[in-house]
């Protein structure tokens, strides 16, 4: 059976086909589009993933529903533009909606500008206009799009953000994170010609190791770090710049040469990246060693000659008299020209430049084994309440360098806040024990292994962590198609709350239901507690799109809604209830309602999904024609912490960040716009009214975090 393709799903893969590198866009000239029957389809820059590409393919691929790309307007076809208006300048606009307002400068990779958002009022942009030589290489074109995305991931509060990858006018742009300040070249070349003064560099060395040992661990190489990629904020912030574009340009295994068009520094690059070889973190250590001692010193190490060069003239970089010997050796050992002599990771780099602090750390575990040892040991006791010498079952604790190396493993996983006390000295600890082994010590039970397992555990338990919040560029699109699909008008401005950020949440426990008839009943009996549907003889439910007014309804009389005729609905969540009735019933559990920051936190869980089923808005648990609310015990647990009812459920009361009007976040099982059906999204409503599909859970403020061993919220 022949079968056919839409044609705006066709002239989509021709567009790909182009971006790839797969198809001359002089093809598609009027002729071929008329004989094709697409000369009244427009090219709209949208990439289709998951089409089979054969008819035998589409066949067995039966009804599967064909998908746009989470960022439909990521790509345009860079030459599709080529005879339009000449090229991007002061007082354009980008993708008819940025319009260039100056130059901010210029680099190897292109030139910047700062752009006004035309459909967001007073939000602005830094827009980088790449080389046009760029272009000439279809594979670093797609490495480029491969690595943008990677980056637009890094959401640290020491990388600048990366939200697209586009173009205009023959032209491709990125659109980044704008920031007020200057670069570190610029600011040595202005302000500080013999370099910065240690005390003010170590802050911006903590922020540019914080940056990269970040992404390393998100396993995104940097290959151009150099002082123009650094950025120095007005608040005293470094921020780096240009994640993976030199990877993207020196492509995979090709002849391409990166610094023929600015994606390289040769007088930053390491030997390796220099012969073509694969990257590796120990690049970036290099580029940092280069970068700290430039800071440091206001010159080049090597004299601006490139690794090779001053490997083999026999360069050796003269000490830094503003460093202890200690710190000179270990700003040598970045700058080792060999890849496996040169210091391993970004955090050994850091904690060997850490001065005095660090030099009493280890005259401290040097007092003794068996002083260092039990003091140790009675910390962790007080820390934990049991000794940390043994397991719960008695076995003794395993005090090995590999056990050390995962429980820094699983911090990095967790996403512990790498400025916490307990990670940062635990972390220390483990570099000087890695020392200690490779020098000959035992690798079992030394003073520092004690001391790095005891805090890298605590960390792990207790640790402040990362949390990745809002919509970046990519999940606003999303939600704008299928505004779109589902026929509503939407704008960008309408997201605006859900402005992508990064925040560092203390240990809390979020309930793992949401609160039930029985236990909002016995509470409402005891305390002879009116809802504010009690006091309105009335509340709101839905019907339809719209929220209607039902007289003499209550939180009591919709559960007679919520199960089979003469079944128990008590162990159902209760709903119809207002912001003041659930933040009363919290506060009589010595609970409080959670924040939206820590409602998303749980609820998008560790791979930040778009909804409580996953990224697909299609995928499986998005027909809600199969939804149906359930008992609080067995709704799917679908959050961080095992938590049940998080989206799909009710939409939920939460305080808001701002300390502003309390919003709503969820959704609820009625839900049918999947743009509401985002756990990214909130809703406005008058806290003071009941609502059918509106329930709650509360939260509480502890001292671990759920994931440890043997926690308990009571």
């Amino acid at each position: 059976m022949q079968e056919s393709l839409e044609p705006a799903i066709v002239r989509a893969l021709l567009d790909e086909a182009i971006a790839a590198g797969r198809l001359d866009a002089g093809t598609l000239d009027a002729g071929m589009l008329s004989r094709l029957g697409l000369d009244s389809v427009a090219s709209t820059g949208t990439r289709i993933h998951g089409l089979p590409s054969s008819a035998a393919d589409r066949s067995a691929a039966g009804n599967t529903r064909i998908k746009e790309s989470r960022v439909a307007t990521e790509w345009a076809d860079p030459q599709s533009a080529e005879a339009s208006a000449g090229p991007i300048g002061v007082g354009q606009l980008l993708g008819h909606r940025y319009r260039i307002e100056r130059e901010l400068g210029s680099g190897g990779m292109g030139t910047v500008y700062l752009a006004s958002d035309q459909e967001v009022q007073g939000e602005s942009f830094a827009v980088k206009v790449l080389k046009p030589e760029i272009r000439d290489y279809p594979e670093s074109l797609a490495l480029l799009r491969e690595e943008v995305r990677k980056t637009r991931s890094l959401q640290h509060p020491n990388i600048v953000g990366v939200y697209s990858l586009n173009a205009d006018r023959g032209d491709v742009y990125m659109l980044m994170e704008y920031l007020e300040g200057k670069t570190l070249a610029t600011l040595l070349e202005e302000d500080f010609g013999r370099g910065v003064p240690m005390n003010r560099a170590w802050p911006l060395i903590q922020d540019l190791c914080a940056a990269l040992a970040y992404a390393h661990d998100h396993n995104v190489i940097h290959s151009d770090l150099k002082p123009a990629n650094v950025f120095i904020t007005t608040s005293g912030k470094a921020k780096l710049l240009d994640f993976g574009i030199a990877r993207a340009a020196r492509g995979r295994r090709t002849s391409v040469d990166p610094a023929a068009f600015g994606a390289l520094t040769p007088a930053y690059a390491s030997c390796e990246m220099l012969q073509g070889m694969e990257p590796d973190e120990r690049d970036d250590v290099y580029a940092l060693g280069c970068v700290i001692y430039e800071m440091l010193s206001g010159k080049h190490p090597f004299g601006r000659r490139s690794s090779l060069e001053a490997r083999d003239a026999g360069i050796v970089a003269a000490p830094l008299s503003s460093l202890s010997r200690a710190q000179n050796a270990a700003l040598s050992g970045a700058l080792a020209f060999d890849r496996d002599k040169r210091t391993a990771s970004i955090e050994a780099v850091l904690a060997g430049l850490g001065g005095n602090k660090a030099a009493r750390t280890r005259m401290m575990i040097g007092v003794g084994a068996a002083i260092a040892g039990c003091l140790i040991l009675f910390i962790g006791w007080l820390l934990w309440g049991r000794p940390a010498a043994t397991t719960a079952g008695g076995r003794p604790q395993d005090y090995s360098l590999t056990h050390a190396r995962s429980l820094k493993t699983k911090a990095l996983a967790l996403d512990v806040d790498h400025d916490d006390p307990d990670f940062r000295d635990g972390n220390r600890a483990l570099q000087e024990a890695e020392k200690q082994v490779a020098a000959g010590s035992a690798a079992v039970g030394t003073p520092a292994l004690v001391q790095a397992v005891t805090e890298l555990s605590v960390a792990n338990h207790s640790g402040k962590r990362y949390a990745r919040l809002g919509s970046d560029s990519g999940e606003i699109k999303v939600a704008l198609n299928l505004c779109q699909k589902s026929g509503s008008t939407c704008a960008p401005t309408a997201f605006a709350a859900e402005r992508p950020r990064m925040e560092i949440l203390a240990p809390f426990f979020l309930d793992l239901t949401g609160v039930s008839n029985r236990d909002f009943s016995a509470f409402a009996a005891a305390q002879q507690y009116k809802t504010g549907a009690d006091r309105d003889n009335g509340l709101y439910v839905r019907e339809g799109s719209a929220a209607v007014f039902r007289q003499g309804q209550n939180w009591k009389s919709l559960q007679d809604a919520d199960a089979p005729s003469g079944g128990d609905t008590s162990a159902y969540p209760v709903r119809g209830i207002d912001y003041e009735s659930a933040r009363a019933y919290c506060i009589s559990r010595k609970k409080r309602l959670p924040t939206e920051d820590e409602w998303e936190f749980v609820a998008r869980g560790i791979d930040h999904k778009l909804f409580f089923w996953g990224n697909d808005p299609y995928g499986a648990g998005a027909d809600a024609t199969t939804r149906r609310l359930l008992p609080v015990d067995q709704q799917p647990a679908m959050g961080r912490f095992g938590n049940r009812g998080l989206g799909g459920a009710l939409w939920e009361w939460v305080t808001s960040n701002d300390g502003g009007a309390p919003v709503l976040r969820g959704p609820s099982w009625q839900e049918t716009d999947p743009v509401r059906e985002r756990l990214a999204a909130r809703r406005i409503e008058d806290p003071n009214h009941g609502y059918g599909d509106v329930g709650f859970r509360c939260a509480l403020t502890v001292e671990q975090w759920p994931d440890a061993p043997g926690f308990s919220a009571n």
